[in-house]
């Protein structure tokens, strides 16, 4: 009896034939076009089906005699359901070499753009190019050769960019884990762990879950820290720039309050705006009373979400852990807070660290027997 494989994926699926996503009005996302198909270890990816004798327009290409799995690595079978073959790990599935393969590892020898769309993917995933404005890549260990622009770029364990980022005020990058940089310019940067870039950080907004170092300049921006943050060559950028270093609390409740500190902003000029409609016509009062009082709603939720929020930071306070080591030069305009204590320097100073003592800032002449 002859026998037809099921695929539960695409067996003709081209790299080099990708379509954009259609949308349900007709239109197309030339940003979505499904690049990558995801399968879970344990997914059902082909099966044996019974083929029927009247059965007509079949592809032929999957029409066998005997039931003997096309298997390649990454696959495999259970005894108790041998007419099924199953995804041995997390990946994607194709064909290569006339076998299906399931693979972890998706490695693209071009840049992020509008020829691959955006990237979601199980698995790590290796790009040889860049990562576009505009664009997304989420995959779980992420390496990147080129730069990341004002892309979205998400790693749920570790991110490693060896071109760097140039943000353009757009960029959003976040790890599960730790993050290596070449440089950064311009973006927002979180991780749970560690955040080590070897050039220089510039006016950017930076969360890291346990330490930051910089191997050049910090220059600008906000940098949120949990215990430990590391300058080589240069701190600030003197007084026309603005550098706040943060210490001491956990740098993921610091980044959803500032998300909080931009929507209750953003609501005050809705609620001003509505109630200046109000206030001249009459022909929108049901409409922009009801949006009125529903900004006013969310305005009061938010703040008491921030009380419960900074309550909970002050739980997560870890004061007498926290140093500043700057080995080269710190120019005066840096503002360095540990916890409620904060200080402002004021002068130029070389090869010092800043550390909390008794609800204070305080200052060391030397970096050198520091443990790090």
């Amino acid at each position: 009896m002859p026998y037809i494989l099921k695929h539960y994926f695409d067996p003709d699926w081209d790299l080099t034939k990708l379509k954009p996503a259609e949308q349900v009005d007709g239109s197309v996302d030339h940003h979505e076009k499904h690049f990558v198909h995801s399968v879970e270890a344990g997914a059902v990816i082909a099966e044996w089906v019974e083929l029927a004798e009247d059965a007509n327009g079949q592809d032929e290409r999957f029409v066998y005699d005997e039931k003997a799995f096309p298997a390649g690595r990454g696959t495999g079978i259970k005894h108790r359901h041998p007419d099924r073959l199953y995804a041995a790990k997390d990946g994607y599935v194709c064909y290569k070499d006339g076998k299906i393969v399931v693979r972890d590892t998706l490695i693209l020898a071009k840049d992020i753009d509008y020829h691959t769309g955006n990237i979601d993917f199980i698995g790590n995933v290796v790009i040889d190019g860049s990562v576009r404005s505009g664009f997304s890549v989420r995959g779980r260990d992420l390496s990147v050769h080129g730069q990341i622009e004002g892309a979205e770029v998400k790693a749920l364990q570790d991110l490693n960019c060896k071109g760097g980022i140039k943000g353009g005020h757009k960029a959003q990058v976040k790890s599960g884990r730790d993050m290596k940089l070449a440089f950064c310019e311009n973006a927002t940067l979180q991780s749970s762990r560690d955040i080590l870039i070897k050039g220089a950080l510039m006016h950017s907004d930076v969360y890291a879950g346990r330490r930051l170092a910089v191997g050049g300049r910090l220059t600008g921006g906000n940098i949120s820290a949990y215990n430990y943050i590391y300058v080589g060559e240069q701190l600030g950028g003197g007084l026309d720039t603005d550098t706040s270093l943060v210490l001491g609390y956990h740098p993921s409740l610091l980044y959803v309050n500032r998300e909080s500190n931009i929507r209750i902003k953003k609501l005050h000029d809705d609620i001003a705006s509505f109630e200046k409609i109000l206030n001249k016509d009459d022909e929108f009062q049901e409409e922009y009373k009801e949006k009125l009082e529903s900004a006013k709603a969310e305005l009061e939720l938010i703040k008491s979400l921030k009380v419960q929020l900074w309550e909970g930071m002050y739980c997560t306070e870890c004061l007498e852990e926290c140093k500043v080591l700057v080995p080269g030069v710190v120019k005066p305009g840096v503002e360095i807070s540990i916890g409620n204590a904060y200080y402002k320097v004021d002068d130029y100073l070389e090869d010092v660290f800043f550390y909390y003592d008794h609800e204070e800032v305080k200052i060391g002449a030397s970096t050198k027997n520091i443990k790090r």
